[in-house]
């Protein structure tokens, strides 16, 4: 029997915030989306541009598709770039096999994985693809 996925999000805090503003962590599909069927994501990055986007949700819904996670993430990360070409950001990707990848644009990005089988966490570092902002 297979586990449980999930994902989890948080905020940098008070930068660049605004009285009243609402951040992409708490809307659904923005920083993070998860489907036991399917797989998961999450995302980091310039925020107002990315809740415009659902770029969790885009990812998830395109391994439903039968995407690899690693074309899922760069899929998401392209769709971004091409309205916003100095978009600044990423998405993890984990598929329910556990098949992980990331994308981002306009900086070095790095995440990490544990899983049962693996004695430590390993840190993956991701690089922007100049492909992403090609149109």
């Amino acid at each position: 029997m297979l586990g449980h996925i999930a994902v989890g999000t948080s905020t940098n805090g008070a930068t660049f915030k605004i009285p009243g503003r609402v951040g992409d962590g708490p809307i659904p599909g923005s920083s993070s989306y998860a489907d036991d069927e399917v797989g998961a994501c999450g995302a980091t990055g310039d925020g107002d541009i990315m809740m415009r986007f659902l770029p969790c949700y885009q990812v998830v819904e395109s391994m439903r598709l039968g995407m690899e996670p690693k074309l899922a993430a760069k899929d998401a990360i392209r769709r971004i770039a091409r309205k916003f070409p100095d978009f600044v950001g990423a998405v993890f990707a984990m598929n329910k096999n556990g098949v992980h990848a990331a994308a981002c644009s306009g900086w070095t990005f790095q995440y990490s994985v544990r899983s049962p089988e693996m004695d430590d966490v390993k840190v993956f570092t991701v690089y922007p693809d100049s492909t992403i902002n090609s149109k």
